[in-house]
């Protein structure tokens, strides 16, 4: 005889079963993200070269110059994108942190108080070596030394940032309170990264991206009585 099915028989069932129902929700939300993990197309980090930024983005004037870096310049890429980090002291470091500590971005813009705490500890790549950057900057006189840091394990130095202030034309896309740009040591896509990093250089050094200054507006003169 089939049990009748009542709130008492349910309660019962629940009481002795209730895990069987946990057990089939957690795997069923693990097959739902593994099919998605599995599905969802991903572009090869060496076809990828990530702009992280901690402070400030004129999406509207940064999105179309990366645009056309990657269609005139580097066509090989599938993706040149920019990620934005809001530099506020609650979320903002634990998100830096984050995205260094699991390998995310290639090439960072971080203020110096950022900079220096994670050039030390070898998360970015010696960039000394380098011989077309180091050339392009010492063509103008321009000298690196601020960038340069030593590692907390051993008395290693080297160049682990390009201050910003040498490339004025950059604050007019992003701005990182007295920034530097650094490659992730481990950002999966050096050599590309690099190369994006020294077309950076030269553009924003150029003078070609600065914005017009505006006219001074003048006052009108008051008539002679």
């Amino acid at each position: 005889m089939k049990t009748p099915v009542n709130s008492r028989t349910l309660k019962q069932h629940l009481t002795y079963n209730w895990w069987k129902y946990v057990l089939a929700l957690i795997a069923g939300t693990f097959l739902v993200n593994l099919l998605f993990t599995v599905t969802n197309p991903r572009i090869p980090e060496d076809k990828r070269v990530d702009f992280y930024i901690y402070g400030y983005v004129s999406q509207e004037r940064l999105q179309p110059y990366m645009d056309t870096v990657h269609r005139e310049q580097m066509p090989d890429m599938e993706s040149l994108s920019f990620v934005t980090m809001i530099p506020d002291d609650a979320y903002g470091p634990m998100q830096l942190t984050t995205y260094v500590a699991v390998q995310e971005g290639d090439l960072y813009l971080l203020p110096r108080e950022q900079f220096l705490s994670l050039s030390g500890s070898g998360a970015f790549l010696p960039l000394e070596d380098q011989k077309d950057l180091m050339d392009f900057f010492t063509e103008k006189g321009l000298d690196l030394r601020r960038g340069w840091r030593t590692l907390q394990d051993s008395s290693e130095t080297h160049l682990f940032g390009i201050p910003a202030e040498f490339l004025p034309d950059l604050s007019n896309f992003c701005l990182a309170e007295d920034g530097f740009l650094c490659v992730l040591v481990n950002g999966g896509n050096a050599e590309n990264t690099l190369k994006f990093l020294r077309i950076l250089c030269d553009d924003m050094s150029s003078g070609k991206y600065a914005l017009p200054e505006k006219e001074p507006t003048s006052s009108p003169v008051p008539a002679n009585p």
